[in-house]
């Protein structure tokens, strides 16, 4: 199999359903936002240095049986090869374009395994971008809580939950107009 000194990071792949739910319970978990959002619809989370978690959102049916641990190369062709040698049945190797190349395989007993190789470093989050996830998540839980209590979501502050986030008030041409409605703005 591989050389383990050939080796430079390591993931565990798991499927999750709606994104804004996977980010708020993983944000809860990990005490902060996703560390960086490869595609849209994909949240990563570094666990310790060189692992990270991946969670694919927008899977109708996730959980069970569906977790893979990928192991970090530096070159796709020799790993690929490798697995060849040891007529090791594998999958297609799939290219995201400047992103990263994997590929699927599995161990003799059935355990979900791959390989993936990194084109660039991964882009982490902005601690903007960390903000604006928290208050996605602030602003869903109270719109919740007010809805469970009979209440209208939409009479949800935001602007004072953006300022205990220590962000400014929304723009005013996004807000919704004063007369009979909330002037919430959209999130």
């Amino acid at each position: 199999m591989a050389d383990p000194r050939s080796l430079h990071g390591l993931t565990f792949a798991i499927n999750a359903g709606e994104h804004g739910d996977v980010l708020e319970f993983y944000t809860h978990v990990f005490g902060r936002g996703a560390d960086t959002k490869p595609m849209d619809d994909f949240l990563e989370w570094q666990v310790c240095e060189g692992a990270w978690l991946q969670i694919s959102t927008g899977h109708e049916r996730p959980g069970g049986n569906n977790a893979r641990v990928r192991f970090e190369v530096e070159d796709m062709d020799v790993a690929v090869a490798r697995l060849g040698e040891a007529r090791v049945p594998y999958g297609e190797v799939v290219t995201v374009p400047d992103v990263v190349q994997f590929v699927n395989f599995s161990d003799n007993w059935g355990n979900a395994l791959g390989y993936y190789h990194l084109f660039a470093p991964r882009p982490l989050v902005t601690e903007e971008e960390r903000l604006l996830q928290q208050l996605d998540m602030r602003v869903r839980t109270e719109r919740r809580r007010v809805y469970e209590q009979g209440g209208d979501p939409g009479e949800v502050d935001i602007d004072a939950i953006r300022a205990e986030l220590g962000l400014p008030p929304e723009n005013a041409s996004r807000r919704r107009p004063e007369s009979g409605a909330s002037a919430s703005p959209e999130v």
